[in-house]
């Protein structure tokens, strides 16, 4: 049949895998009442603005990096502790955002594998009249679907960009390595995800297939936690990388021209500046030779893997088969408040998406106080670190908090049958969102303390902020309840679009950060005075939401 036959049968299939992504019918959500044509139209629309949002990222980081680039003579003067040729500096800072773009896209695909593994779209492919070569170039224009905008944006903005910053054959140049990052990540991304897939989120519970469970989920968040540190410790490594280059070449600065992704990312500079303004000796450019040649080619033979194997990753049931439990079973009786607690727990577990939002703050708040230890202990630094902590800790939980719904997606087709009532369920996830906050806190607490010894300068600060946390998270939550009264849908339904998230998270973004502003405002005085009225103010938030919240809970 040929590319065209499975362009047209992708057109249909991705039809179906976003329907599958936002309302997953199959695993048992309901669908929302209204107008049923509308709702492939409505799915696809949430698919496209999700592309979207990560597609914007991809360009934001890409016009930072063309400031930096255009502005490259006044960097490397004023900025930077050893003088630097301005086409190393340029070979850096496309190292950088090549490294940004392969873990950002490589994230993106940890999120949305399972989506399309278990939206069995290929299986009902599998016994149509369609040759095996077309089922496979159905797959993979089925997956490439899914990155499309931001492919896009990386092999047709970013460029243009760099051609703008230095010159068009710049940009043109930087293209190899744009393609080669692309491929890496798609390809990480499949064999990372078709791990879990297999191995982790079909796995029996228990607490050490938890604790193994958590421990890949940690792995999955490490991309996006790179993100984070690398633009921390950019400065870092533009100085090391200007104290290299000033001593000529060395055996170091060979290593570098043969590490993923400089030799690429040096492709501008030699194809505008030529290999002399480069510190290159002849190991140097041997190095820089080969090693661009051996990522071309390993790039190659991973775009014609990804090929062969897409159609048979499709195929693998989302779910690992286990035997049958041995033995009588131990049924204990629990609040139906914690019991929401749990089952988010155990559904985030087996969810990368959802881990994310629940390790991003931990992770964060390890990282605190890991900094905090190894710098060690300044003036006012514990009320400094404590601060950030709470701060980082508080917002993140709470911009965060109303995805939690989205897990009611497949957990409702369990529970909707369970006289659990709606207050019931906003408490639970309450319960979670400060169980979050409560943890990356005390995290901080922990670590930073083996340096920082004023540890009731951190339970005060964490304790003061607690309730405007409680706060923010009932309101958004009373958001999402009062949408759904006046919608006449299940709750679950609610969360299924990127500008809902705005809206419900900004009210609670700015309760949470009221106790902190009074904080500062307070600052002058005794540090005592000004946490007394951080408190008053985030417990006057949780008195006022509260009982607002909760009234209109009831079923």
């Amino acid at each position: 049949m040929g590319w065209r036959a499975a362009y047209r049968l992708s057109q249909v299939a991705f039809a179906e895998l976003s329907f599958q992504a936002i309302y997953a019918f199959r695993q048992g959500n309901l669908l929302p009442p209204g107008d049923a044509s509308k709702l492939a139209t409505r799915a696809r629309s949430r698919v496209l603005q999700s592309k979207a949002l990560v597609a914007g990222l991809l360009g934001f980081l890409a016009v930072g990096a063309s400031f930096l680039l255009h502005d490259a003579g006044i960097v490397t003067a004023r900025l930077l502790p050893y003088p630097i040729p301005v086409p190393v500096f340029d070979a850096g800072v496309l190292t950088a955002l090549l490294s940004l773009d392969v873990a950002f896209l490589w994230w993106t695909g940890l999120q949305v594998l399972p989506t399309f593994l278990s939206s069995g779209v290929l299986p009902v492919l599998e016994p149509l009249p369609i040759d095996e070569r077309t089922l496979r170039q159905t797959a993979t224009l089925l997956y490439l679907r899914l990155f499309d905008l931001p492919i896009l944006t990386l092999l047709i903005v970013t460029p243009l960009l760099v051609g703008l910053a230095l010159n068009p054959l710049a940009g043109l140049a930087l293209l190899p390595g744009l393609l080669t990052a692309v491929i890496f990540a798609l390809t990480l991304a499949l064999v990372t995800g078709r791990f879990f897939v297999r191995r982790v989120q079909g796995s029996r519970g228990g607490g050490g297939r938890t604790l193994l469970r958590w421990a890949y989920l940690v792995l999955w968040v490490v991309p996006a936690f790179a993100m984070f540190g690398f633009v921390t410790l950019a400065p870092t490594f533009f100085s090391t990388l200007s104290s290299l280059t000033a001593g000529g070449p060395s055996a170091g600065l060979d290593l570098l021209w043969s590490a993923f992704p400089f030799p690429l990312a040096a492709l501008p500079s030699l194809t505008t500046a030529g290999s002399g303004t480069l510190p290159l000796g002849g190991a140097g450019l041997g190095f820089l030779v080969v090693s661009t040649s051996g990522y071309l080619l390993l790039g190659t033979a991973a775009a014609l893997w990804m090929g062969r194997t897409l159609h048979e990753i499709g195929l693998t049931p989302p779910g690992v088969p286990t035997p049958p439990r041995t033995g009588s079973l131990d049924l204990r009786t629990t609040g139906p408040v914690y019991s929401v607690l749990v089952k988010d727990l155990r559904m985030a577990s087996r969810t990368p998406g959802y881990a994310f939002l629940i390790l991003l703050p931990i992770l964060d708040a390890v990282a605190l106080g890991l900094l905090t230890y190894f710098t060690g202990p300044r003036p006012g630094t514990a009320t400094s670190v404590a601060l950030g902590a709470v701060t980082t800790a508080a917002l993140l939980a709470t911009f965060f908090g109303p995805a939690f719904f989205a897990i009611e997606v497949v957990a409702y087709s369990y529970g909707r049958t369970l006289p659990l009532s709606d207050r019931t369920l906003v408490l639970g996830k309450v319960a979670l969102i400060a169980a979050v906050y409560l943890v990356a806190g005390g995290l901080v607490l922990a670590i930073a303390d083996l340096r920082v010894d004023q540890p009731l300068v951190f339970a005060g600060f964490v304790a003061a902020e607690l309730p405007a946390v409680i706060a923010a998270s009932l309101l958004e939550l009373g958001i999402l309840l009062q949408r759904a009264r006046r919608r006449g849908m299940p709750l679950v339904n609610l969360y299924t679009g990127a500008w809902v998230a705005l809206a419900v998270s900004i009210p609670g973004l700015f309760v949470a950060a009221a106790p902190l502003v009074a904080y500062e405002s307070l600052q002058g005085g005794s540090g005592l005075v000004a946490v007394g009225g951080m408190a008053l103010v985030a417990l006057a938030s949780l008195a006022l939401i509260a009982p607002f919240v909760l009234a209109r809970g009831e079923p």
